[in-house]
């Protein structure tokens, strides 16, 4: 099973595209084609790590392997595209229902 997301990060003007995999509904990997080069050494950092946990990820009491590799990668810290793929990862693993997450911001 897999899943998409579409990122189009914010102020940055950065754009990723993630696709979660797994053919097993645990060990998830990531492809993701973004114009962002600390994205870009993230998804280093994901490769060499190979698949990701999805149960060990959505354990609220432990650090996850993909915020811990964004922090890593020097992404920022307010960057959505660490969530995003955490996301994808949940749809893909059957884990969540596929829905979009939107934020607006305003300045008052």
């Amino acid at each position: 099973m897999s899943a998409r997301a579409d990122v189009a990060a914010g102020i940055c003007g950065h754009t990723s595209v993630i696709e979660a995999a797994t053919n097993d509904g645990r060990a998830v990997s990531f492809t993701i084609e973004t114009t962002c080069d600390n994205i870009e050494r993230l998804v280093g950092l994901l490769d060499e790590r190979g698949s990701v946990d999805a149960f060990a990820e959505i354990n609220p009491r432990a650090e996850s392997a993909v915020i811990k590799l964004a922090r890593e990668a020097a992404c920022c810290t307010d960057c959505v595209v660490a969530a995003a793929a955490l996301k994808a990862m949940r749809v893909a693993a059957g884990l969540a229902l596929t829905a979009d997450v939107a934020i607006g911001l305003t300045k008052e």
